[in-house]
């Protein structure tokens, strides 16, 4: 068993526990609606400052992911370096940052980004 656990069975828990009778659950309340805001955020595209564009067209296929950099850099140390300014290249508008993984496949960084 996984000491992680993913966001939606969080909320899945924390649902759980908001519809039971107890009344202390309620303060969970809050906490649960601002993780479904919070997921809702990761899996919507509005708004991104991200592009990851993953893995090989001859190989398991080219996908590109629309992110939000604070949210990586705030899960993720490597993504804190990635993203660093030093690092970083940019669209020619400079809205959005390009990142370039080929040696992952589409399918393992989905899983990672989860």
């Amino acid at each position: 068993m996984s000491c992680f656990a993913s966001l939606e069975d969080i909320t899945s828990l924390l649902d759980s526990i908001v519809n039971s009778t107890d009344k202390n659950a309620l303060p969970l309340k809050y906490l649960n609606k601002f993780l479904n805001d919070f997921k809702s955020l990761l899996n919507k595209s509005d708004y991104y400052d991200v592009e990851i564009k993953v893995g090989v067209e001859d190989q398991d296929g080219v996908k590109i992911f629309k992110a939000h950099s604070n949210v990586l850099k705030a899960r993720s140390s490597y993504f804190k370096v990635a993203l660093s300014n030093d690092w970083i290249k940019r669209s020619e508008d400079g809205s959005i940052v390009l990142f370039e993984k080929k040696n992952i496949s589409p399918k393992i960084f989905e899983v990672l980004l989860t």
